[in-house]
């Protein structure tokens, strides 16, 4: 069986393991090519109406409230949710029976009529994968955004032509499953310690970020960050060449030096635009705009539509996003922020401390070396869930305290901001968890809405005092 000549199928019925976004995406795209399609998942069907209304398909068949190995009778490959550990006993059966496990992201790229521009890294992926899309519209292409942002890569895949392009974020999860992927443009944004509760250790996650690059070849690009040593030393394959750098200037690529952004190219250097007509704030922000210029480079988009795009870019929800003000205490949330570095970046990026609630879903992480910035940065700490204790034995020294609750955090939050010393200015609030959202929420995008709509009650009370 094909999706087209160029890319054929390992067989004709798939085991999809996943009835989320991303397995409902795949399942679909490969009942229209008239595969028999098998899809499992371990939650009670009770709480999966969504997916069997959408499933609801000639050629599907669900099997909800199952994982078990014997889901793979009849069935010739698999495709894998990236949110599921691949030594999950059904994987090892997969692979052990001989049968192909493949993620969702190559079976979109198999689909795929459009090139791929693949983003990865262990923070900015986001931010930098929205701005590309954003950059190449404002240029009149075709372009979908999609994979770990927005919607699956399979459920666009067949819809953009050939002349378009698909802009992925591409996270370690999903590249753990990929065979044949191919992108016309990867770009590594950096690396740093993260998932280590799935990876074994730092290189096993690295390798997995360097297979994006793998099956390029000279007429692809690979685009990497010249200021982060553990990409540079690791990113590998035949594809030309293009760096990003805030620190300096690079052969070929984009980089920002002395407050003004520049683009190399083909052997010339050009002044863009300079930092300070940028929305976004941080040093981490200038970073992802770099690194999405040089992403589109090869692309050629109009310089001034570029320079439009930037100065009237205020990037995405979750991500160091304005959510108001209270009695003059202004509340920030990064509820995006779920490992350290990111969390460190978000501490950096404030003048005067502030009062952070932190915690969630202990990952394996060392706070530790964070502690010194939390004892400048951090007015009061407010810790939840189930990392709050590996966080306060890293963080002896920071005031702090407990909440069981992300409502009785914020309420605590906000008494400490404004009940400083006397005289002092209130604070700014700000939630970034270093910690994963999966023991009290759905998901990051969750935490942060509860957070405002929890901003939004004291604003009310305000309104009523």
């Amino acid at each position: 069986m094909t999706i087209d000549a160029r890319h054929p199928l390992p067989g004709t019925r798939p085991l999809v393991v996943g009835a989320a976004r991303s397995g409902i995406a795949a399942a679909r795209l490969l009942a229209r090519h008239g595969l028999e399609v098998r899809v499992c998942d371990r939650r009670p069907a009770a709480e999966l109406a969504a997916a069997a209304r959408a499933l609801e398909l000639p050629r599907v068949e669900r099997a909800f409230g199952r994982d078990d190995p014997g889901l793979l009778e009849r069935c010739d490959f698999v495709v894998w949710s990236p949110g599921i550990p691949v030594a999950h006993p059904l994987a090892v059966a997969a692979r052990g029976r001989g049968l192909p496990v493949l993620s969702e992201l190559e079976i979109g790229f198999l689909a795929a009529h459009a090139p791929l521009l693949c983003i990865t890294g262990t923070n900015g992926k986001s931010t930098t994968t929205d701005l590309v899309g954003a950059l190449l519209r404002a240029a009149g292409r075709e372009v979908e955004v999609c994979g770990n942002i927005g919607r699956a890569l399979c459920e666009v895949a067949e819809s953009v032509s050939p002349s378009g392009l698909l802009a992925v974020e591409v996270s370690s999860f999903q590249l753990e499953t990929v065979d044949r992927l191919k992108p016309f443009v990867a770009t590594w944004l950096n690396l740093t310690p993260d998932h280590l509760d799935r990876h074994p250790d730092l290189e096993s996650y690295a390798a997995l970020k360097r297979r994006l690059f793998e099956r390029q070849d000279e007429g692809d690009y690979a685009v990497g960050n010249a200021d982060d040593p553990e990409v540079a030393k690791r990113r590998a394959g035949r594809g030309t060449r293009l760096e990003f750098s805030i620190r300096g200037a690079v052969g070929e690529g984009a980089f920002a030096r002395e407050g003004v952004i520049h683009l190399a190219w083909r052997g010339g250097t050009e002044r863009l635009l300079d930092r300070r007509e940028l929305r976004l704030l941080g040093e981490h922000n200038l970073a992802n705009v770099v690194a999405a210029l040089a992403t589109v480079l090869p692309l050629a988009p109009p310089r001034d539509l570029m320079r439009a795009v930037l100065r009237g870019y205020g990037g995405l929800e979750h991500r160091l996003e304005p959510a108001g003000e209270v009695e003059g205490v202004r509340f920030v949330n990064d509820s995006k922020a779920t490992n350290v570095s990111s969390m460190e970046v978000a501490l950096r990026s404030f003048r005067e401390p502030v009062v952070l609630i932190a915690g969630g879903r202990d990952k394996g992480q060392d706070f530790a070396p964070l502690a010194p910035l939390a004892r400048r940065a951090v007015r009061h700490l407010v810790l939840i869930g189930e990392g709050a204790e590996r966080i306060a034995a890293d963080w002896r020294g920071v005031p702090q305290s407990r909440a069981a609750s992300l409502a009785a955090a914020v309420e605590a939050a906000f008494e400490a901001a404004r009940g400083g010393a006397a005289g002092s200015a209130p604070a700014t609030v700000l939630l970034s968890p270093g910690c994963a959202s999966f023991d009290m929420f759905r998901d990051y995008e969750d935490r942060g809405r509860q957070f405002k709509a929890e901003i939004a009650r004291l604003k009310l009370r305000e309104a009523h005092a």
